[in-house]
């Protein structure tokens, strides 16, 4: 990428990255530069006047090669190595996803194969990208889960997915993701909908959702309802008017659970912390004293104008390659090509593997790569595990 920008985007490099850029007296040179598969490329660029390390993939999604996020286990309660992950479906590379949270999840929104595996403990910076290999969004899009009782003809928000339990008035929903760490309780009402039918895209493929049948209708202060293989289950408090709407349910009966977060045709959505650069411009001055601009170990993910899809690891917490700032790495992105980027998870979990290279960055746990919960994976191929919305009806 730095041999088509020139001699000129090296020297705005050198300007850009802060305390000491002023006086360097080195162009970022490129260390590595591997073809993965036709539009898959992979960079590690380094500069040791500034000084930093950064690694690369950029990913063509015309071509071949697709995108997916993958979760660490099947329910709530694991880490792994992204490098685990990865080899596990066979990918060309890899980089650390969302932030974690205890006991072994991802902290932000997150869906797979257009299966919302939960909301999370705050909305986050999401990406979302578009089945049709397109690329991608990047924007605070907080997911709008809905269930509508096709019978009753009522609906309602699902306030929260296998992340809270139910406030007054509240409905919301569980899947086999919790396991047991988030599950239906007593003292709720709860509907099982079981027998999925295929997923449809909402309007304007603009989100999906499936119609479930009824199963069993419980409101209980001593029995909590069950989530089993291949059901959902909806819960409120034993009244107001979440209870009111499960209490209609009738065993039998059809009900349409859907989500959308205003990005259209996602499939894959994965969440970050901060959004760093957007429709071209640098969202952190490089000023900023907060916490979370200081300079660190960092990955992040953006995209292009044409519609490409950058990885990116920077090396930190050593001498050759302190890390980046928020704004940094913002610049950094921008000048790699990005138009719009967030920052995932980075210190000590910021990971790229290469497949047949391993780890090609530096983590800075001692004990090496750290397990996390959830990555971002380029497979060589289709992804055989997404499905085909049907159309809207």
């Amino acid at each position: 990428m730095w041999a088509k920008r020139g001699v000129a985007v090296l020297a705005v490099w050198a300007v850009s990255l802060g305390t000491g850029a002023q006086h360097a007296s080195a162009a970022p040179k490129v260390i590595t530069k591997k073809t993965l598969a036709p539009g898959v490329v992979y960079q590690q660029i380094t500069d040791t006047a500034v000084p930093y390390r950064v690694y690369t993939v950029e990913f063509d999604p015309v071509q071949p090669a697709t995108f997916d996020t993958v979760l660490s286990a099947s329910q709530i309660g694991t880490f792994a190595r992204s490098s685990t992950m990865a080899a596990n479906v066979g990918a060309l590379a890899a980089i650390n996803g969302d932030l974690n949270d205890w006991p072994g999840r991802p902290t932000h929104q997150f869906v797979t194969d257009g299966v919302v595996a939960q909301t999370g403990s705050r909305p986050g910076i999401s990406f979302g990208f578009r089945r049709d290999e397109r690329g991608g969004s990047i924007g605070y899009h907080p997911l709008v889960i809905t269930a509508r009782d096709a019978q009753a003809g009522t609906s309602v928000r699902v306030v929260s997915w296998n992340t809270e339990t139910p406030a007054t008035d509240q409905v919301v929903g569980y899947s086999g993701y919790g396991g047991k760490y988030e599950k239906p309780g007593t003292n709720q009402c709860s509907v099982r909908l079981a027998w999925p039918s295929a997923l449809r895209w909402n309007a304007k493929h603009v989100g999906v959702g499936r119609d479930y049948t009824v199963d069993a209708v419980r409101c209980s202060s001593s029995t909590a309802m069950t989530v089993t293989t291949g059901t959902v289950v909806l819960s409120a408090k034993l009244s107001g008017k979440g209870a009111t709407f499960v209490k209609s349910m009738r065993v039998g009966g059809t009900v349409h659970v859907g989500w959308s977060n205003g990005m259209s045709d996602a499939m894959d959505v994965i969440s970050g912390n901060a959004l760093i650069l957007k429709n071209g411009v640098t969202q952190f001055a490089s000023s900023c004293t907060a916490d979370i601009c200081d300079r660190n170990p960092r990955t992040a993910i953006g995209i292009t104008a044409t519609g490409h899809v950058i990885l990116l690891v920077v090396d930190g917490r050593s001498s050759g390659s302190p890390g980046m700032t928020l704004y940094q790495l913002g610049r950094e992105m921008k000048l790699l090509g990005a138009v719009d980027a967030m920052n995932l998870d980075g210190g000590g979990s910021a990971t790229m593997w290469i497949k047949g290279m391993g780890v090609v960055n530096h983590p800075t746990d001692s004990s090496g790569e750290r397990a996390v919960s959830n990555a971002i994976v380029i497979l060589p191929g289709s992804d055989a595990s997404e499905p085909a919305p049907r159309a809207a009806r």
